[in-house]
């Protein structure tokens, strides 16, 4: 049902542990986000260092920011460099608990204490979307209050792998070729963020609502639906081959869809989110599987790094939760009309939105960042 790569915590009785980690089951924002990440001890304790340490080691580490307050900066430093030395003459001292200590010679035994104490000390980083497990080494530990939300998916674009590296050679093509009636280009969608805002939590302005059935119980989905979304979808249906490609599963999406096109006028086909791409905790949109030619087709997508693969057919759309003076759909309107019947539409997208430039951009901000 779920794709492979997705996984998810449960609580103790098995089910979903709250209505937000629930809806992340059905719909994915790439996701497997990046920067919503939260740092936990690790239950293990270091056997070397015998019974009763990891108590020892959180009341240590408890006086760090007393200990550390109350040492002169030229201290501080002289502690920092020594710590480095110490490390690196005790590597083959750690068979016991008596041997570190004995390694750290003069320091008191409070701040040695401190020094053991982040040495043992087993931290895990969880990624919210995948929970896979990073070294704590990559993590940033941020103040209350600070926000983790530095992904740039323009950044993740610039360090994507070649296609060819993350797909088969020879893959099925997923839509049938086009008829005689079908408009020649090809609007590919994207569903959540970009036509509609999806939530567990219930609201009175929902349009409107579906049941889904999850883990033998079930779960209302309320739904919101941009501002001008029916009047939109209307115009680009007797434009172009309109279709949803989501990273959502269909599970949730299927349902969602039957109710927002029961005729299915507006979408000729949905794609989900087994046909997406995983790279690094995110779900990439490969048009190319759509078989359709490439010059005439283009994306809209509240995520950039969604059609990564191949930028110069890429829309960018502001994401919308619940704004009701939200205007995008509308103002979009007026170009896409313009690419109707053009021999190539990925030079007018590269000209109008300048992506690639921001991709350089955001490569060399990183680049000053490092150093």
């Amino acid at each position: 049902m779920f794709s492979p790569a997705f996984h998810h915590h449960k609580d103790i009785c098995g089910g979903i542990p709250d209505k937000a980690g629930a809806m992340d089951l059905f719909k994915s924002k790439d996701q497997a986000n990046h920067h919503d990440v939260e740092v936990e001890e690790s239950k293990e304790v270091d056997a070397y260092c015998g019974p009763g340490t990891l108590e020892n080691q959180q009341k240590h580490v408890e006086k760090r920011t007393e200990v550390v307050s109350a040492c002169a900066y030229d201290d501080k430093v002289d502690l920092t460099n020594h710590f480095h030395t110490l490390h690196m003459e005790s590597n083959h001292a750690n068979s016991s608990c008596g041997d570190e200590y004995s390694a750290l010679g003069n320091l008191s035994s409070e701040v040695s204490a401190i020094y053991l104490a982040m040495q043992n000390s087993k931290l895990e980083c969880i990624e919210e979307q995948n929970h896979s497990s990073m070294s704590a080494e990559g993590c940033v530990e941020l103040d209350e209050g600070d926000e983790f939300d530095d992904f740039d998916p323009y950044l993740f674009i610039k360090d994507l792998p070649d296609l060819s590296a993350v797909v088969p050679r020879f893959r099925p093509m997923l839509l049938p070729k086009q008829t005689r009636s079908c408009p020649s280009i090809t609007l590919v969608l994207d569903l959540d963020e970009t036509l509609v805002h999806s939530s567990l939590e219930p609201c009175e302005d929902a349009d409107f609502t579906f049941p889904v059935n999850f883990n033998l119980k079930e779960h209302t989905i309320y739904v919101r639906c941009r501002p001008y979304l029916k009047d939109f979808l209307e115009r680009v249906a007797s434009l172009f081959e309109t279709i949803i490609f989501t990273a959502s599963q269909s599970i949730y999406a299927e349902q969602l869809l039957n109710v927002l096109d029961p005729k299915r006028k507006l979408f000729r086909h949905r794609v989900y989110r087994e046909s997406c791409v995983f790279v690094e905790g995110n779900y990439l949109k490969d048009l190319s599987v759509l078989g359709r030619d490439l010059a005439h087709v283009l994306i809209i997508d509240n995520s950039p790094q969604a059609f990564g693969f191949q930028i110069d057919n890429g829309i960018p759309i502001e994401s919308w939760f619940d704004d009701c003076n939200d205007r995008e759909l509308l103002s979009l309107l007026p170009f896409l009309e313009s690419l109707v019947g053009v021999e190539d539409v990925r030079p007018l997208i590269a000209k109008k939105f300048n992506l690639r430039e921001k991709i350089a951009s955001a490569a060399c901000l990183s680049l000053d960042f490092r150093r």
